[in-house]
């Protein structure tokens, strides 16, 4: 057993360094990815998971949301094509609307999508929280726009 042990570990320890900077990149660009982008005003928004290929269970939670994109898709499309410059998947959970007034640090967080369906709003809401710490953040359940 020893024989077999000095015979492998030489040749082990080189993939094991290898395969650990290919991770830490992946892993490093997932960390660095940034949570939350969104506009000033009223906009529509989504809710996705970004991930390293075949580790699911790393998934980060990001919202996406913008007024210059007139649909959902629209907003998870820039969204794909951002995470597919780290080589990073993603997954759409769901979209709403946002409003967005920076002046009375005031976030509300409304609606669904119809392509997507409704994202799950108090999830939003403590994502938002982090970034936002001095606004007033209101989730509301809701179907589609007023």
């Amino acid at each position: 057993m020893y024989k077999l042990n000095k015979l492998l570990l030489p040749s082990w320890r080189p993939m094991m360094c290898a395969s650990r900077l290919y991770c830490d990149k992946q892993v490093r660009d997932l960390t660095n990815f940034p949570l939350i982008k969104m506009s000033e005003g009223k906009f529509k928004y989504i809710m996705a998971q970004v991930y390293i290929h075949g580790a699911m269970a790393s998934a980060r939670e990001v919202i996406r949301g913008s007024s210059s994109q007139k649909y959902h898709i629209d907003i998870y499309d820039t969204l794909r094509k951002e995470a597919k410059q780290y080589d990073l998947c993603t997954q759409c959970t769901g979209g709403g609307y946002i409003v967005h007034d920076s002046q009375n640090k005031y976030l509300k967080i409304y609606g669904r999508s119809q392509a997507m369906g409704k994202a799950d709003h108090e999830k939003t809401r403590e994502i938002l929280s982090e970034k936002y710490p001095g606004y007033k953040i209101d989730a509301e359940p809701g179907d589609f726009e007023e």
